[in-house]
């Protein structure tokens, strides 16, 4: 039981992630509900992530996974997206 939790665990996170990315550089393109409800969603699996990595690994990968969350929603969510530059000739 406690395989098949953690394997739940596991798709959820994956699914989170790729969701956010999918998302990275179209979040204004939402209502602010669509927004934040994306925002909330992947920040809390990854802290449910972090809080098990936690439990199995100690406070060291708490804080490493903690650091790694935030970069990953930094970049998915609130770093400006590079403008391509179109040229008209």
């Amino acid at each position: 039981m406690i395989i098949l939790h953690a394997l739940v665990g596991i798709i959820a996170f994956a699914g989170a992630g790729v969701m956010s990315i999918s998302f990275a550089g179209h979040l204004n393109q939402l209502s602010k509900v669509q927004k934040w409800s994306i925002i909330i969603t992947a920040t809390t699996i990854g802290i449910t992530a972090v809080l098990g990595l936690y439990s199995a690994t100690g406070i060291i990968g708490a804080v490493v996974s903690l650091i790694l969350l935030a970069g990953f929603e930094y970049f998915c969510f609130f770093k400006e997206p590079k403008q391509d530059h179109e040229y008209s000739h």
